[in-house]
């Protein structure tokens, strides 16, 4: 049989224990810069309580960052498309001006920006082909001044 003696000498044991537990654990927490036991349950009893809230945060942070990622690339492309067209029309200028058609300074100012804005962007993206107007690049900038200086606009 079991002696009710016994009984409360384990039950003193474990509380005392447990009394025994909680002090040393709170002296560590406050102690110690790099253990925090209380701090650690703490954490541990939040993501238990939060699991649903944060797999649905991890789920919709994932689709952010996909939406965020496709947005980038479509900005690019953009930028792309915008330095191909700022392209075409310095090539279209240079062969205007090769053809001996006048230009007006509003027109080689629109043409200078678009300069601006494609050497810009194949400093930015070397892979990018930027070859093809180098020469026409400098005819027009050669143009412009010259024009300037002489006050040679249309």
């Amino acid at each position: 049989m079991v002696d009710v003696k016994s009984i409360l000498d384990v039950q003193s044991i474990v509380w005392i224990g447990g009394v025994i537990t909680v002090v040393l654990t709170t002296i560590i927490q406050n102690l110690s810069k790099k253990y925090k036991p209380w701090t650690w349950l703490a954490q541990q009893f939040g993501k238990a309580i939060n699991k649903e809230t944060l797999d649905k945060l991890n789920e919709m942070e994932k689709k952010i960052n996909k939406i965020e990622e496709r947005d980038l690339s479509q900005d690019e492309q953009l930028q792309e498309e915008k330095a191909k067209a700022a392209r075409r029309r310095i090539l279209r200028c240079s062969d205007e001006i090769r053809s001996g058609i006048k230009h007006s300074e509003e027109f080689f100012n629109d043409v200078m920006d678009d300069i601006t804005f494609y050497k810009q962007y194949c400093r930015e993206h070397p892979k990018f082909e930027n070859e093809r107007a180098v020469m026409a690049i400098r005819l027009i900038e050669q143009t412009y001044e010259k024009c300037h200086r002489n006050n040679n606009f249309l």
